[in-house]
């Protein structure tokens, strides 16, 4: 299958999380961005007006690829249990095939900019997995604790488990599928 190539905004968008995920906020300077992307630094704010809204673009988009990706196969299935194990499944798996990605989030979400992005990329994942706690609730399979409380054990086990993966951690398909069992315990236990 053929894909389009990346425009430009693209191109540097992808740069300044690499940069970021590899070296730190500090080293991801606009001429730096620009340089490693192939551009003059002046192309790079004909896109952004600053590097903090390149950032802050970059990393909606990011949270938008990863919510189409995984979303488009967690949203038909009518089981509860089975819809949590695809989304934790393709949440690790669009991570792990792009690591980069992943420490530029962990680096994103931790920073000052994710106050000045306030959490809205974010907004759609939580809801979907809003959607399967309230849809578990209704089928007696989840427990009825505020579906925000529920959300946090979702989330803490995968990240861990890949943070780990970038020290170099190897998980076996048994150690994935046992965290998987105990996202869903922590529903409904």
């Amino acid at each position: 299958m053929l894909t389009r190539p990346a425009t430009t905004k693209e191109k540097l968008m992808r740069t300044a999380m690499d940069i970021v995920a590899g070296d730190g906020f500090a080293a991801a300077t606009t001429a730096h961005i620009a340089e490693r992307a192939g551009f003059a630094e002046g192309t790079l704010y004909r896109h952004f007006k600053s590097k903090d809204e390149l950032l802050i673009a970059a990393y909606r988009q990011l949270k938008a690829d990863v919510f189409d990706r995984v979303s488009a196969e967690t949203g038909n299935a009518t089981d509860p249990k089975a819809r949590l194990a695809a989304l934790w499944r393709d949440m690790w798996t669009v991570y792990a095939a792009d690591m980069s990605a992943f420490i530029f989030g962990q680096r994103f979400a931790e920073s000052a900019l994710s106050k000045a992005e306030g959490g809205a990329a974010h907004e759609r994942m939580i809801g979907h997995i809003r959607g399967i706690i309230e849809d578990g609730q209704k089928a007696g399979l989840v427990r009825q604790a505020p579906p925000e409380t529920l959300v946090a054990f979702f989330f803490p086990p995968l990240v861990a488990m890949l943070k780990q993966r970038v020290q170099g951690r190897a998980w076996s398909e048994a150690e994935i599928e046992a965290a998987i069992e105990m996202a869903w315990a922590s529903w409904t236990g």
